[in-house]
């Protein structure tokens, strides 16, 4: 009788270390002394401004300072705490760090060019965990699958 996999120790260390670093991200939003979102915001509104569709929108995000910062520390804290608990959300939770992860960059990368490093590191950390928990996925659902087969005759 086969086990049903499991998430690799090491992959279990980086997908709790990243959620850590993310709890860590979403509550320093909070001081604006270390990383002012109201700022950053302001900022890009000004390098964004005439650029079709994103200008706008930047523009909107920045009459709403307090807002954005809620959504987005919220985002990231609970993002930070499905992955530490490593629960049935991982694999969501993931998807979610992608697309927060491109919406950054595109809003910010004109105002915050630096901001394509330490976001690349995130995006790679993610889809490394993917990969890792979809072949988790892909040999339980196998090993799942193949259980019920009676192949005696």
């Amino acid at each position: 009788m086969r086990k049903t996999p499991k998430v690799t120790q090491r992959i279990l260390i980086l997908q709790r270390i990243v959620g850590v670093l993310y709890i860590i991200a979403g509550v320093l939003k909070f001081f604006p002394e270390i990383e002012s979102v109201e700022q950053r915001l302001d900022d890009a509104a000004d390098a964004n401004h005439d650029i079709a569709v994103i200008g706008d929108f930047t523009d909107w995000l920045a009459e709403y300072p307090a807002g954005v910062t809620v959504f987005v520390s919220a985002a990231m804290i609970t993002n930070g705490l499905v992955l530490i608990r490593n629960r049935e959300l991982v694999v969501a939770a993931l998807y979610g760090q992608l697309v927060m992860l491109v919406s950054f960059v595109v809003v910010l990368v004109a105002s915050v060019p630096q901001i394509l490093l330490l976001d690349a590191a995130f995006f790679a950390a993610a889809i490394r965990l993917l990969v890792a928990h979809r072949r988790t996925s892909a040999a339980s659902s196998h090993v799942t699958a193949g259980a019920g087969k009676d192949t005696d005759t």
